[in-house]
């Protein structure tokens, strides 16, 4: 074969090859994200037999994120098997912060990211389809007792009890935030367990199912200061259709609210679907005490 039909060979399997990856990068499939945090590593039974743990429950959270098959998948208390859920889930790529928290992703995970502490908060660089996205994964501190606090304080004090723990991470997240968004200047998706409402949530159409209270919830307020945006309240705009929350569904004595995110920022990110992840997986129960937030986006240009 001579040097000029070899060369034409060439030309035409690079064209071939290039189709293939302009189709590939083009996806027109929307980008599902799920934040779950999965209770102690997903090892609790059911409130028939007490949430008795056994590492084999897990099986009911491998069958909840198979189900929902998200491609991104930010855990929260991952701790003993939450790593192998993910590997089981057929997840290639994984970035595990701490104990509590680990990111998981169908696409590849570029870079990884140290954020305010390990525990609280990592973040990870993902390429989906040559689209680099920054995803944060966010645990914030359980005390002040929420479900115990907004039955009993006034609005005011619900607000000032948030100033010591939850609040004061949040915005040192955020500054993190800000300052990586100024050097990567790329989408950002945050997502994870808040332990706090939204001001979006208690207003006063749902005062009556809030204790009759409407608060101005500080870290919602502080995030959504900060330019993100959260794509389930986007999504679904009349709070008072959306009542079910992400946590308290296990206890008759306190109401269900919403306390997991997932916050988006930046250009190209445009949300399509968001969903509270409550029901039960075929062959298994829903053994985790928070419900998943599942939502999926359209890339832009």
């Amino acid at each position: 074969m001579n040097i000029m039909k070899r060369g034409r060979i060439i030309l035409i399997l690079l064209g071939i090859l290039h189709l293939f990856w302009g189709c590939a990068s083009d996806s027109s499939e929307p980008l599902k994200v799920m934040t779950w945090n999965i209770w102690h590593g997903g090892i609790h039974g059911k409130k028939a037999n007490n949430f008795a743990e056994d590492t084999a429950n897990t099986e009911n959270i491998l069958k909840v994120i198979q189900q929902e098959s998200p491609d991104i998948l930010m855990m929260q208390e991952t701790y003993c098997c939450g790593m192998k859920i993910a590997k089981d889930a057929g997840y290639p790529y994984s970035l595990r912060g701490s104990s509590n928290l680990s990111i998981h992703s169908k696409y590849p995970i570029v870079d990884s990211i140290a954020l305010f502490k390990p525990f609280n908060s990592h973040g990870a660089i993902i390429d989906v389809n040559g689209q680099n996205i920054l995803c944060i994964n966010v645990w914030l501190h359980y005390l002040p007792n929420y479900f115990e606090s907004i039955k009993n304080l006034p609005p005011d004090s619900l607000v000032l009890k948030e100033a010591d723990t939850r609040l004061k991470e949040i915005k040192a997240i955020l500054h993190g935030v800000d300052s990586l968004e100024a050097e990567l200047d790329i989408p950002i998706i945050m997502g994870g367990d808040f332990n706090s409402g939204s001001h979006l949530d208690w207003v006063e159409s749902t005062r009556g199912a809030h204790y009759g209270k409407v608060v101005e919830w500080p870290v919602s307020k502080a995030t959504i200061t900060h330019g993100f945006s959260d794509s389930f309240r986007e999504i679904n705009q009349d709070p008072s259709k959306t009542l079910e929350g992400t946590w308290g569904f296990l206890s008759e004595d306190i109401i269900s609210d919403r306390i997991d995110y997932i916050y988006y920022r930046g250009n190209g990110l445009v949300p399509v679907n968001s969903r509270i992840v409550m029901e039960d997986p075929e062959g298994g129960f829903f053994n985790s005490d928070h419900r998943a937030i599942l939502s999926e986006f359209e890339l832009g240009k």
